[in-house]
């Protein structure tokens, strides 16, 4: 059915579906030997990232949902290690770049930034193959596999709009809340958990995007760019830790210009984005979700 809703009744059927789709694509990726690893751990990332947003949208109306969210962060870690230092890689390329177009050129200097970019590729270890690779996937494997079955019982409590309605209006409060942390002290922890919780109400628009697309296309594409914006920020803070035994403060110094520069943007869409009251953004989604059809 895809991830979002179809239609305005039968709210935990549709739950149950979502899930077990994203969870049934994830170990049907598991089994394709002929991906590339580092895009096929992205796929299974982003499969646990939609779980996660999906629990968040009936965390008030789930009595399980904190025993699964940590296994679907824990599945999602269990991949982490190789595809994280693969950002950092692509994250100094973007910086290197960003520099060389400020006038005056790069703060790092090419010889600097040569070296530096061959350190940080040697850190990402080459893919794994054949036995590496089903090893490196079982605990994912394990983990979904259980989850599969768990699924198709997750129970719903209260009716309604409101098994939904609460977890938007919550996540979506929590979102403004980090708002205004990060915008008090701009500091990449701040920006972080706002990230956090813009990316799940980011997930919850696309759970409801079916209800009034021409409205919500504009909204979910604007949470994106700030998304965006907030992860970049997040790998130069992990960059910079990352490069921090090796003492260079020319990057130090063009790492903190960047993320000034993002937190700046950010903070201005996200003020836009979070003007509405949570109750009031929560009318209006159950407005737009009285315009999906029954179920035939």
């Amino acid at each position: 059915m895809g991830f979002e809703f179809k239609h305005r009744s039968g709210i935990e059927a549709q739950v149950r579906e979502i899930a077990r789709e994203q969870i049934d694509k994830a170990l049907q990726a598991c089994g394709d030997g002929g991906a590339e690893f580092d895009a096929l751990v992205h796929k299974l990332r982003r499969h646990c990232k939609r779980l996660r947003g999906l629990l968040r949208l009936i965390e008030p109306r789930f009595k399980g949902w904190k025993q699964e969210d940590r296994i679907f962060r824990d599945a999602a870690r269990s991949l982490s290690g190789t595809r994280d230092a693969a950002v950092l890689v692509d994250t100094f390329a973007k910086l290197m770049t960003l520099g060389r177009q400020r006038e005056g050129g790069t703060r790092i200097g090419e010889e600097r930034g040569g070296a530096l970019v061959a350190w940080l590729e040697a850190r990402v270890a080459s893919s794994p193959t054949g036995e590496e690779r089903v090893r490196a996937l079982e605990p994912f494997t394990v983990l979904f596999a259980a989850a599969a079955g768990r699924a198709e019982s997750w129970s719903l409590t209260g009716r309604g709009f409101e098994r939904i309605g609460d977890g938007l209006e919550a996540t979506y409060r929590r979102m403004r809340d980090g708002l205004a942390v990060a915008a008090d002290e701009q500091t990449p922890e701040a920006l972080h958990a706002w990230r956090k919780d813009t990316k799940y109400h980011w997930h919850h628009v696309g759970l409801l995007h079916a209800a009034a697309p021409d409205l919500l296309r504009a909204r979910k594409a604007a949470l994106d760019r700030l998304g965006e914006m907030l992860g970049d920020h997040h790998n130069l803070a992990v960059l910079e830790d990352t490069l921090a035994e090796r003492g260079d403060g020319g990057v130090r110094e063009a790492i903190t210009e960047q993320q000034a520069v993002l937190a700046s943007d950010a903070i201005a869409l996200g003020r836009q984005l979070t003007a509405e009251k949570p109750a009031m953004l929560r009318d209006r989604f159950e407005q737009y979700w009285s315009l999906l059809p029954e179920k035939s």
